[in-house]
């Protein structure tokens, strides 16, 4: 009978890159291929203190160890092996010690082929998007809300807003005061998304009638906000799919871009509104509606 081992590895993942380390030695199925960092679990460990070992010893990289992503059996010529794969947060920066190359891949281009065969078994939930959802609930959360605002609304309006406005919006929008009392009176939902174990984005919404009372039925979405390298990986139609219709949203009159996704979903225009939000910024959106 062939021995089993149980066998860990590190899901380290950048800006949607994974990072790939190509084997130094082993056999034939596995040497000079890909892999990610890890090993076997030893006698009396979790596999959580092993994953930590293994990246200090093969890479003297210091992690914290997140959500276990998924796992396989596999059957080499030698042995049997439970590989389990978990997301990983580098805490330090690391060196190679084992590993004769490393590369950074994009997840969609992953190549099953160029990978040992137990990890490659595990690389098409990646190319296509692993995705989670949880609701923001901690200062540490909401930070990560401010940051992700941060970037795609310097991106999308900084060259048709005023100066200043964005950082206003966002202080005034999105401070934890802010985000509370939304949650507190208003049944705000402030949802965190991840693509492949890294944060991807944010949404918020809440009852329809708290945007306006005439809305009586539905979703008011006040915010969708995805970072680059995660758009068009279907988080915003899963969203949508999700949520009670009609679903109803504010977006600038002159962000053509965003208006025509909208419609492509299949809202449409249904009035125009203005909003004075003090220190003399104003917001001029179009209100569009996805019914039911």
């Amino acid at each position: 009978m062939k021995p089993h081992y149980n066998v860990v590895g590190a899901v380290i993942i950048k800006d949607g890159k994974v990072l790939a380390l190509r084997r130094s030695d082993g056999n034939e199925s596995v040497i000079h291929k890909f892999e990610f960092v890890g090993g076997k679990v030893e006698q009396g460990e979790t596999p959580e203190a092993a994953l930590e070992r293994e990246c200090m010893e093969e890479i003297s990289l210091k992690i914290r160890v997140g959500e276990l992503f998924n796992s396989v059996d596999y059957e080499y010529s030698d042995c049997i092996v439970t590989l389990s794969l978990y997301f990983v947060k580098p805490l330090s920066g690391y060196e190679l010690k084992v590993h004769e190359e490393e590369k950074w891949i994009a997840c969609a281009d992953l190549d099953p082929s160029e990978w040992a065969p137990a990890d490659g078994e595990l690389l098409n939930s990646l190319k296509t998007g692993y995705v989670q959802t949880r609701e923001a609930e901690s200062a540490d959360d909401y930070n990560i809300i401010r940051s992700v605002a941060y970037t795609v609304m310097h991106e999308t309006f900084d060259e048709t807003t005023p100066q200043g406005q964005v950082d206003y919006m966002i202080n005034l929008f999105l401070s934890d005061e802010a985000i509370t009392e939304n949650k507190c009176k208003k049944q705000y939902s402030y949802r965190l998304f991840y693509l492949n174990g890294e944060v991807a984005g944010f949404c918020a919404y809440c009852p329809a009638h708290f945007y306006k009372p005439e809305y009586t039925e539905g979703t008011f979405l006040s915010k969708i906000y995805i970072l680059g390298f995660a758009r068009r990986k279907r988080i915003t139609s899963r969203l949508l799919d999700s949520l009670r219709r009609p679903v109803y949203l504010t977006v600038k009159r002159d962000n053509t871009q965003s208006i025509n996704i909208y419609k492509h979903c299949g809202f449409k225009i249904v009035e125009s509104v203005s909003a004075d939000i003090g220190e003399g910024y104003v917001m001029d959106d179009f209100v569009m509606m996805l019914s039911k």
